[in-house]
């Protein structure tokens, strides 16, 4: 059974927050904030809240944690290579976002001026985009969404 919520359709469940782990809260508010056009709906020392003006979406909770090593299993190979074939020192986030845009390579552009590092292009099951790290290394993407893909949100 599918339920009539927002005026799109669901399962009867929305992401209502996403969190992030990092180290500097005031870096990662203005690169998100920037990134998203979210506004900040509550700032503290070590945790800040952003929210969609128009109430669009889900929260984004930024959380000031120290980084973990991450561990190396024993015979695995380096993980994913940067745009110049550099293996990143970042330990891997846990959690990343999937952005969509109408024009992925624009966005991209824009979000280097912010801050991002582009590491690569992402092809795969006739999804096109790119993929990306935050100031802090956390890695996300920037999908194509065609022109079409905002007539139903989180579709």
């Amino acid at each position: 059974m599918m339920l009539q919520v927002a005026r799109f359709e669901t399962n009867g469940i929305k992401v209502g927050r996403i969190s992030v782990d990092c180290s500097d809260v005031g870096t990662m508010v203005r690169f998100w904030s920037a990134a998203l056009g979210y506004e900040v709906s509550e700032q503290a020392r070590d945790a800040a809240l952003l929210h969609h003006p128009a109430g669009a979406g889900p929260k984004l909770l930024l959380r000031q944690r120290a980084r973990q090593r991450s561990v190396r299993w024993p015979g695995r190979r380096g993980g994913r290579r940067d745009e110049h074939g550099a293996v990143p020192d970042e330990d891997p986030n846990r959690l990343h976002l999937e952005l969509f845009a109408a024009d992925a390579e624009r966005v991209v552009g824009w979000l280097a001026t912010l801050g991002a590092r582009k590491l690569s292009r992402y092809e795969s099951h006739g999804e096109t985009g790119y993929v990306l790290r935050d100031p802090e290394g956390n890695e996300f993407r920037v999908m194509n969404a065609g022109p079409t893909a905002f007539a139903r949100p989180f579709s």
